[in-house]
């Protein structure tokens, strides 16, 4: 994980905007100080409306930073509400966009273990993607499950087949891959020793809080912890309104998802 971050607000060059799939944009911007000082796991907060106070919604919006080149880095958003829907928008109308970044703690990468099980639902493949990055500079092996309710859901798949890690879909439905969640394959893997001595692994997972719920369920049956990172609303994302807490496990208070996190280790923290 990272400490002591030191972040920058950047007016940021738009350099390109993708429709993925469904309602799921992918947006790449110049900050050549964002995209250097950035780390796996870390995210930015976005100005989604270029009228100032005056214009609701006022509050940033988060989003992990899903891919760094050089000066450049990709964020990856689903249209779900009124922030998002102005951020689209202001997309098609602006050339730059007022960023706050890199922001919060990011994957604990100091492990020597070689073997890396990522496991991402649906939108949580954004901050995935950017450790997939990572993880193929390295000689580690990698395996990534992703799962959605559909075929609909997948985007950009051969990236992820490009790095060299083994690719694992699935789908509620069936429409794509393994039919079942990622629960189901994950223990359909193990069953058919695809996936042995989880002990060996650094495990990494990133979705919906019920998904990742139930995924660090069946994991801790077999005595394995993992790394979560956590989605929730954020007002400042630097932790002064400390509106984002997470109850802390055997032991009181609370940890801020915005500067303590938002990635935890599963052992760590109370799920809602």
């Amino acid at each position: 994980m990272t400490d002591d971050v030191k972040y920058s607000e950047e007016r940021a060059e738009l350099i390109s905007v993708k429709e993925c799939s469904g309602n799921i944009i992918s947006c790449v911007v110049r900050s050549e100080l964002i995209a250097t000082a950035s780390f796996p796991g870390q995210f930015v907060t976005v100005q989604v409306n270029s009228r100032g106070a005056d214009c609701i919604p006022v509050l940033r919006r988060p989003f992990a930073i899903s891919n760094v080149k050089k000066d450049r880095f990709e964020f990856i958003f689903d249209v779900v509400g009124r922030g998002t829907e102005l951020l689209k928008k202001s997309l098609k109308e602006e050339k730059y966009l007022n960023i706050l970044g890199p922001l919060g703690n990011g994957f604990d990468l100091k492990s020597e273990k070689k073997q890396k099980l990522l496991i991402a639902g649906g939108i949580g493949i954004a901050p995935v993607k950017r450790l997939v990055q990572y993880l193929s500079t390295t000689d580690c092996r990698t395996t990534l499950i992703w799962g959605n309710r559909n075929r609909s859901g997948f985007f950009d798949t051969d990236y992820f087949i490009d790095q060299n890690i083994k690719l694992l879909i699935c789908t509620d439905d069936g429409s794509m891959g393994f039919e079942g969640n990622v629960v189901d394959m994950l223990e359909s893997e193990i069953k058919n020793k695809n996936l042995e001595n989880l002990s060996d692994y650094d495990i990494f997972v990133v979705g919906p809080d019920p998904m990742m719920k139930a995924v660090c369920i069946a994991l801790g049956k077999r005595n394995a912890v993992c790394q979560i990172s956590l989605e929730t609303p954020m007002a400042c994302g630097m932790g002064v309104c400390q509106g984002c807490a997470v109850k802390k496990k055997n032991e009181e208070g609370y940890y801020l998802v915005c500067k303590d996190g938002p990635v935890f280790y599963s052992d760590k923290i109370i799920m809602n």
